[in-house]
């Protein structure tokens, strides 16, 4: 009751007008201005305006007319949605703060990610060409009766056309526009008999990087075939195969400059890290980490800790992603219920090496293989609606992927995998013909397990014997290679005067040895100051979690144009494994939503009006970041930083304003903080010789120091501060702002239609605001992206018989730099990857 306390009184008062409108309402004409979507959120059909949950959908129309062609795009459908590319084939999701970054294939996303009605496990596998849409929905808050699995921040459901029984049918659609973009988009339905039908559709997209050096471009191809038999009145089958690929550079990242070392200045902006800028000619907007002298720059003004080597360059990254499927569903009327079924398989195969300031080069090579079958039972009456289902889920995951950091590099062999099992069941009670009851549960068993070698390899520059600070000149960086064997290849062995750690048979030999040339002085010599350390790591685990998940709802039609409802509704996403030493394992996050929300039409059907309040209480959240384990190696993991509560008010409404002008718009008020966010890491700086928080962790948190005994960090102890202790540091963020989520969104729309004898020309404009917001997860300065608006306009031209439309558009009108990423990594040095800049272009569509 307390947490409704917080929201009642809000959606009270915006409630009140609703039932003298109503009443007025009742009385007048109806006509209907507005584009109808049918949705399934709930396993049902049914209006967008009668579904009793926060959720936005657009049409495959609609998308099209926003320029949304992929998973990225889709931050134009729903305020609470922030969706973006960390470079490869890794796609980030958060609704209203709670998701994940996923820059491996065995961290699970937060939020739910459904084609067709099959989950997709793994982000990466999400992010291939739109084709052929009838929908997209975004629900939002934790989906843990219907949906299960990794959906405590939401679900997006992707939804294809099926095919249309006794009808020839197709379009043909080219696109062109700036940085030499083109899309050819063709699709035919076919009638094979008068009980079945076949609908084929392909895409090619191509376009130049937004990026002065080539990144951030597409090459994508996507074909997909469905084919429908209505076997008898009571049995239809559908049957989905779908095939496509990712390929070119893929996302782009800018460098901005570099945190340089100032021990003990606590009053910089970063206490003790000095910001170094790059020089306009090299950070400007788009120019790229691969632009002309962005590497000289860095080799001549940046050194990377723990190597303290010159920086020789960023590779270049690279794309050959394919994802191919095959799905079905099969309804049968049993009289008493409906049963359906719906049997998956996909597989994706990820070939991809992607760079930034974390990393030189980062080369993941994996292969995805899931097998999914869910089965519901859906029934009732006037009185009372049902559904039972079950799920089970089964996927491997196998992949072999490195990671360079310059001075330092991790190669991972592993495989994980996941079986998960659910039963749920949610019922609808009608007290009234006007007031019903929702009781919703879902028992889910996950079992995971992960069989890895790792082994970390790093060049470390040890003091200069006369006690100056450490400078390892001449080291020459690490060297790109998928496995470890192939990276020792590639050195000189006359670097290693006492032999390289390759052995003559393959094998590699583990531990720390002499590594040169040093230069201290000159000439060049070997010395004491330099070595090559391999640190070899095995790691064999299976463990499972089992949670109970609910939903409890009261939804009452105030008349038949205006909705109101409540609802709570718990989620979990399971615990699962790292690959870094000390940091194996994480536990399952909890969430708990409370929701407040109306659905309303008004004035004939001219004005809708949708409302919504919400409180979540989010409890032991992962979060997936760069850091350090145990032993000082830097490593992408998954930690439990604490809890944090998440609470607002988001508004949309469509008016149309006369019968050829269209307003529509949203806001969403937004206030996502971390209650507790705290966790350890290993402080690089040598115990014993170094004074105490003389080199603290490069962020705007609380950090502080103390002693690792054991594996337990304790309060600082000079006593135990002693040469070969380990030290640490608290790092506390409790207060800051949750990652992507602005206190603010708007958007506001306008279409209008002028008619002619032959045709009808259709403007439109859309304006989008969003406030400051967190990008990362190091809270500095340079990673909270400013507020932002854009601005997309079109002119479309529709023949009166329907067969032709011509497009004209213009995105990102202002042409405003907008953060997406932002990534602080190896020497410090940050960078960050951006929303589209202004795109421009004509289509043209034929129907036939």
């Amino acid at each position: 009751m307390k947490k409704l306390s917080l929201i009642i009184p809000i959606m009270s008062v915006s409630a009140l007008p609703m039932v003298s409108w109503a009443q007025s309402v009742e009385q007048e004409a109806e006509q209907d201005d507005f584009e109808q979507i049918t949705v399934t959120a709930q396993r049902k059909s049914e209006s967008l305006q009668d579904a009793a949950i926060p959720i936005n959908a657009a049409s495959g129309a609609r998308l099209e007319k926003m320029g949304v062609s992929n998973a990225e795009g889709l931050n134009k459908v729903s305020p609470a949605l922030t969706v973006s590319s960390g470079g490869g084939a890794n796609t980030a999701y958060f609704i209203r703060g709670v998701g994940n970054f996923t820059n491996n294939g065995y961290t699970n996303p937060a939020v739910s990610f459904n084609i067709d009605g099959v989950y997709i496990g793994r982000p990466s596998s999400t992010i291939s060409s739109f084709l052929d849409l009838d929908r997209v929905e975004v629900l939002k808050g934790p989906q843990g009766t219907l949906y299960g699995r990794n959906s405590t921040g939401g679900a997006i459901n992707v939804v294809s056309k099926v095919p249309i029984m006794n009808e020839n049918s197709g379009r043909i659609k080219l696109e062109v526009g700036n940085y030499s973009a083109y899309n050819l988009t063709a699709v035919g339905n076919f009638e094979v008999s008068e009980d079945s039908a076949l609908r084929l559709a392909g895409v090619i997209s191509k376009r130049d990087g937004f990026f002065d050096d080539g990144t951030s471009d597409a090459d994508d191809t996507a074909l997909r075939a469905s084919y429908y038999l209505e076997a008898s009145d009571d049995l239809s089958f559908r049957v989905t195969a779908d095939y496509s690929t990712q390929k070119g550079a893929g996302a782009g990242i800018q460098y901005n400059g570099h945190y340089g070392f100032a021990a003990f200045q606590s009053n910089l902006p970063v206490p003790n890290w000095a910001w170094n800028p790059a020089p306009e000619a090299l950070s400007g907007d788009f120019t790229g980490l691969h632009g002309e002298g962005v590497g000289e720059y860095i080799a001549q003004n940046v050194a990377s800790a723990p190597g303290f080597m010159p920086y020789d360059g960023f590779v270049y990254p690279t794309r050959d992603d394919s994802y191919w499927g095959i799905n079905a569903e099969i309804n049968y009327d049993l009289g008493w219920s409906k049963l359906t079924v719906i049997p998956a398989h996909r597989v994706s195969k990820l070939d991809n090496a992607f760079n930034g300031p974390p990393f030189k080069a980062a080369i993941n090579q994996d292969e995805a293989k899931q097998t999914s079958i869910e089965a519901r039972l859906s029934g009732g009456d006037d009185t009372l609606e049902w559904i039972v289902g079950a799920l089970y889920f089964d996927e491997t995951v196998a992949g072999v992927n490195a990671y360079n950091q310059f001075s330092t590099v991790t190669h991972n062999d592993w495989q994980s995998d996941v079986q998960s099992s659910s039963l749920f069941a949610r019922a609808t009670y009608s007290l009234t013909e006007d007031l019903r009851l929702v009781a919703g549960l879902r028992f889910t068993d996950d079992t995971y397990e992960i069989n890895a070698t790792q082994t970390a390899s790093a060049i470390v520059c040890l003091e200069h014997p006369e006690g100056r600070a450490p400078f390892c000149p001449q080291i020459p960086s690490m060297p790109v290679a998928l496995t470890l064997a192939d990276t020792l290849g590639m050195i000189n062995p006359a670097l290693f005067p006492t032999g390289s750690p390759l052995n003559a048979d393959g094998s590699i030999t583990p531990g720390a040895r002499p590594f040169g040339p040093m230069n201290y002085f000159a000439p060049a010599q070997f010395g004491p100051g330099a070595i090559f350390a391999i640190t070899p790591g095995m790691t064999s685990e299976k463990d499972g979690d089992s949670q109970m998940t609910y939903r409890a709802a009261v939804e009452y039609d105030v008349t038949d144009k205006n909705l109101l409802y409540t609802s709570y509704e718990s989620g979990f996403r399971a615990g699962g494994f790292n690959l870094a030493e000390g940091r194996e394992f994480y536990a399952p996050e909890f969430i708990d939503a409370y929701t407040i929300g109306s659905k309303n039409r008004f004035f004939s059907n001219k004005l809708e009006l949708n409302l919504e309040a919400f409180y979540w209480e989010y409890k032991d959240q992962q979060l997936a970041a760069l850091g350090l384990d145990t032993n000082g190696n830097n490593a992408f993991y998954t930690r439990n930083v604490g809890a944090s509560s998440i609470k607002g008010i988001e508004a949309d409404f469509q008016y149309a304003l006369a019968s050829s002008t269209l307003l529509r718009g949203g806001v969403q008020l937004l206030n996502a903080v971390y209650d507790s966010y705290e966790y350890t890491q290993v402080d690089l700086s040598d115990a014993g010789i170094d004074p105490p928080n003389f080199l603290t962790p490069v962020n705007t948190c609380q950090n502080t120091q103390g002693i690792f005994v054991g594996d337990n960090l304790v309060a600082y102890d000079p006593a135990l501060d002693v040469e070969g202790a380990k030290r640490g540091f608290t790092i506390d963020c409790s207060g800051k702002d949750a990652i992507n989520a602005p206190d603010l969104t708007v958007s506001l729309g306008v279409q209008h239609t002028i008619e002619f004898d032959n045709f009808a020309l259709i403007g439109n404009m859309d304006a989008r605001y969003r406030g400051e917001r967190e990008l990362g997860f190091n809270y500095i300065p340079g990673g909270r992206a400013d507020s932002d608006v854009t601005i997309d306009a079109a002119l479309t031209f529709v023949s009166n018989d329907g067969y032709w439309t011509v497009n004209a558009f213009v995105r990102n009108l202002t042409n405003e730099t907008i953060a997406a990423t932002y990534q602080l990594g190896s020497g410090n040095i940050s960078g960050a990857a951006y929303e589209p800049p202004r795109t421009f272009g004509v289509s043209v569509n034929y129907e036939f």
